[in-house]
């Protein structure tokens, strides 16, 4: 049953003021809570309905955090899937005569042995882009933010970012040296960031999302104003070729765009589908297969016991003894011998029933392994054909790929624009 929020804004608030955060401090300037560690307000958010002014309970976590460690709009809160992180911005002051100010004062080589050191193999790409797409929904999240509100935050966020992993992935303890690591690494892969969150806005904006819409709107040959009286100068999307990117052209192509990756998802899709039948048919001929074995070997069994009493039947016919010695269950006992022949006449029927019965299965299961093997021929060709397809389509690609694509380093590069 669904909490009302005022409650369970008790529970929150109760638990934080009890709550001391220090012993998930990190250098003064990053805390990391795990889930289990913050259960109590996690567990009442989950069991309640939230207002309409949070999208997620992400955004209360942030909100309650704000005020109790007074966040300000520089430091980066995200929740990942397994971590709570709250990430203080701190400013470096840089000496004048440093030969290298965008380092903090630290030199080339030296940024260049901490990276040999701590990511030999520059291991902290692909952690900052896994932690991309949590501060995007939290601080860089279009729904929650203007372009002029974006400018002032997309590099304290990417620096946040870079410091979490220098600070968790290296030994460094000197806010100079771990800020100058994080500048040197952030310039190599500054692009890949802005272009993941052009994408993320595209994708908004082909859904058609109205705060998307708005956000890119901005973003024009003409002096704009936004409904709270900011006015953004021209400030136009311009590719490598000075072409602007207006709405209309935008939306057109985001349509077709996203008509070509769901082509693209469609064939993925149909091929998995097609490979998942296709291992089926391959797992019912396998117990097929085991099946036509038992039925072999529960054959050839019957037909020893039929040779075995025939033989035994063949002895007793060539006798006129009125009694004869026969083993029955292990043990030698004396029969009158016509009873016998008449009872092993009957078990003889009864094994050729039984005979009958796994040949007409064999054949049956032989004919199942037959028809089996059709269809996985049939379904390996179109497997193979699917494929081929898709292997086409994405070395290929659509014509769209590449407008889509001077769209997205388009906008990218008028993002980083300060």
């Amino acid at each position: 049953m669904d909490e009302s929020f005022s409650h369970t804004e008790k529970i929150i608030d109760q638990f934080l003021k009890e709550f001391d955060p220090s012993p998930y401090l990190y250098l003064d300037v990053l805390y990391r809570f795990e889930e289990s560690d913050l259960e109590t307000m996690i567990s009442a958010l989950d069991h309640c309905k939230l207002p309409k002014r949070y999208a997620s309970t992400v955004d209360v976590l942030h909100e309650k955090f704000a005020s109790k460690m007074a966040l300000t709009s520089s430091d980066l809160f995200i929740c990942t899937e397994d971590e709570i992180y709250i990430k203080r911005y701190f400013q470096i002051e840089t000496p004048e005569n440093s030969a290298d100010r965008r380092a903090c004062g630290i030199t080339q080589e030296t940024l260049e042995g901490y990276k040999k050191q701590f990511f030999p193999n520059k291991e902290y790409k692909e952690r900052i882009l896994t932690l991309l797409p949590f501060a995007i929904e939290s601080t860089l999240n279009i729904k929650k933010i203007n372009p002029l509100e974006f400018k002032n935050l997309f590099i304290p966020t990417f620096v946040n970012l870079a410091d979490i992993v220098v600070i968790e992935s290296s030994e460094l303890e000197d806010l100079r040296s771990i800020r100058g690591l994080s500048y040197f690494i952030l310039r190599e892969i500054f692009e890949d960031l802005m272009l993941l969150i052009a994408e993320n806005i595209l994708i908004h904006f082909s859904n058609q999302e109205k705060k998307a819409i708005d956000f890119l709107s901005h973003f024009g040959i003409h002096e704009t104003i936004d409904v709270k009286g900011n006015r953004y100068k021209p400030n136009p999307i311009l590719d490598e070729s000075k072409r602007a990117w207006n709405m209309t052209t935008i939306r057109s192509t985001m349509i077709q765009f996203k008509k070509s990756k769901q082509t693209l998802y469609d064939r993925r899709n149909d091929l998995a589908t097609t490979k998942k039948k296709l291992d089926q048919h391959r797992s019912e001929y396998k117990e097929i297969t085991q099946q036509i074995k038992k039925e072999h070997t529960a054959l050839s069994e019957y037909e020893e016991k039929v040779e075995q009493t025939r033989m035994t039947l063949e002895k007793l016919e060539s006798t006129d003894a009125k009694e004869v010695k026969f083993l029955e269950d292990g043990e030698e006992k004396n029969f009158d011998r016509r009873s016998l022949v008449a009872q092993l006449y009957r078990k003889e029927d009864s094994i050729l029933n039984q005979k009958t019965k796994h040949q007409k299965s064999l054949k049956e299961l032989e004919l199942a392994l037959a028809n089996k093997q059709k269809e996985i021929y049939t379904w390996e060709k179109r497997f193979s054909e699917t494929e081929k397809s898709l292997v086409s389509l994405e070395s290929q690609g659509h014509p769209i790929d590449g407008q889509y694509e001077r769209i997205r380093r388009a906008l990218a590069k008028t993002l980083s624009q300060r």
